[in-house]
Formats: structure tokens, C-alpha cells, sequence
């Protein structure tokens, strides 16, 4: 049950992925599509972080 609510490890691949993207737009996009994708993911990672977590906690 620890490794199922832990999201540390899915916002650190979240965050290299958005470095990943931040390099590629530089260099290849002008629109920066990929950037805006990850930054998306991560947030909502965080939301269901932020907003689930307790609730799983509250439930055990």
C-alpha cells in the first residue's frame, strides 16, 4: 500500500521529461507543444496527488 500512494518517483519522471521536452522545443518546435504536454501531466499529477491522497489516507 506504501508504493501505491507514493508519487515521488511518477513527478521526478515527470520533471526529467519536462527538461527532455524543454531542449527538444529549443531546438526543434516553434510552439513549444511538446513543453506545454509535460507541464500538463504535471500538474495533473499533482491535482490527483493533492486531492486523493488524503482521501486514501482518511479511508485506511
Amino acid at each position: 500500500m506504501i508504493y501505491a500512494l507514493n508519487f515521488d518517483w511518477l513527478t521526478n519522471l515527470l520533471a526529467i521529461l519536462f527538461v527532455v521536452a524543454c531542449l527538444y522545443d529549443a531546438r526543434y518546435d516553434e510552439y513549444g507543444t511538446l513543453t506545454l504536454s509535460a507541464a500538463a501531466m504535471g500538474l495533473a499529477v499533482m491535482a490527483i496527488e493533492l486531492f486523493l491522497k488524503p482521501a486514501f489516507d482518511m479511508a485506511l
